[in-house]
Order: C-alpha cells, then structure tokens, then sequence
C-alpha cells in the first residue's frame, strides 16, 4: 500500500467524522432552538468550508478505493481544484474568521478538523500524487470552485437572507465591496493554484 493511499484512507475518515460532527453540532443546536431538520440541514450546507470538506473527502475516500484511477475525481487539475480550495478554507478562516468565535469541547474539535487538519491531510495527499503536466489553464479550473460557490451563496442568501461570511453579505457592505473581495479571491485562487 503506497503512502499516498495511507493517507487517503486516514483523511477520508477523519474528514467524514468531522463533516458528521459539524452537522450533528449544527443541527442539535438550530433544532433545540426551534428550527426545523430542513432548516438545520439547509443552513449547514451554505458554508464554503462545509462544501470544500465534503468535496476533498469525496476525492480521499476515492482515491483510497481506486488508487491507480486518475481520472474524473482524481484527474491532476481536480485535485489542484481541492487542494487549493481546502487550503484557502485553512488559510481564510485562521486569517480572518477564527477571531470572531471562540468555539468549546466537541465544537473547537470539530472546528479544528474542518478547518485545520483536513487541509494539512489533504495537502500531504496532493503532495505524494503525480500531477500530470499541470498548466495555468488548470489554474483556472481551480478558481471555478469559489466562483461557483459565491453564486451560490449570493443567491441562497438572496432567498434566506443568511451569508456566513462578512465579506459577502450585501447586508453588510456594498455589492460594489462584495465584487472587489470576489475578484481578489479568483485572483488568489489562480496564483495559488
């Protein structure tokens, strides 16, 4: 068994334990508070860091049960796609978000996994994968996952009027504002893939 399918296997279940944890997490609190099991479960999905787990787990559980595939979720430029996007996730929060909460016992673990170890798992896979001659088209690939996921989160929160995130809530700041952040995080994307 090579090294890379080790590593694999160890984050595909520790991602899926964190992912199942955050939602247990979630839904036990918006449940006792009087949201519905749809409403806990449709806010749990509108978070970047929530999708981006899910995704990269996906692509390790994969991987851990069809090592010699390279192709579809393991294709080289997917991979970039999940390993910039997850670092980003690591990157973003520590910066920027985990000053705004001080998160406790099964939370702060949760909170660590999903955003801190997972995205040093996954970073080791993609470093012991082969990755095909890489090009800056492949970049660009890498960039859609955020740019779809801010279309997304614009237009859930259009409809429910959450936004998870302050540098995308047109309640907070301009559209004009959200554009420049989008534009600065494709840019950092690409440069980063």
């Amino acid at each position: 068994m090579t090294l890379a399918r080790v590593v694999a296997i160890v984050g595909a279940l520790v991602g899926g334990f964190g992912l199942i944890l955050q939602f247990w997490l979630l839904y036990a609190d918006m449940t006792a508070n009087g949201a519905s099991p749809l409403e806990a479960t449709w806010r749990y999905f509108a978070y970047f860091t929530i999708l981006t787990n899910t995704f990269v787990t996906l692509v390790m559980a994969r991987a851990a049960l069809m090592p010699e595939r390279y192709a579809g979720l393991n294709a080289p430029r997917v991979e970039l796609m999940a390993v910039t996007s997850i670092l980003f996730v690591c990157i973003i929060y520590n910066l920027l978000l985990a000053a705004r909460w001080d998160p406790q016992g099964w939370q702060k673990i949760a909170d660590v996994i999903v955003h801190n170890v997972v995205p040093i798992l996954f970073a080791v896979f993609w470093g012991l994968r082969p990755h095909g001659s890489l090009t800056w088209r492949d970049a660009g690939f890498a960039a859609f996952w955020p740019l779809a996921y801010a279309i997304y989160g614009l237009g859930r929160g259009a409809v429910d009027r959450f936004y998870p995130y302050f540098f995308m809530d047109p309640t907070a700041i301009s559209y004009v504002q959200i554009s420049l952040n989008l534009v600065g995080l494709v840019v950092a994307f690409l440069l980063g893939a």
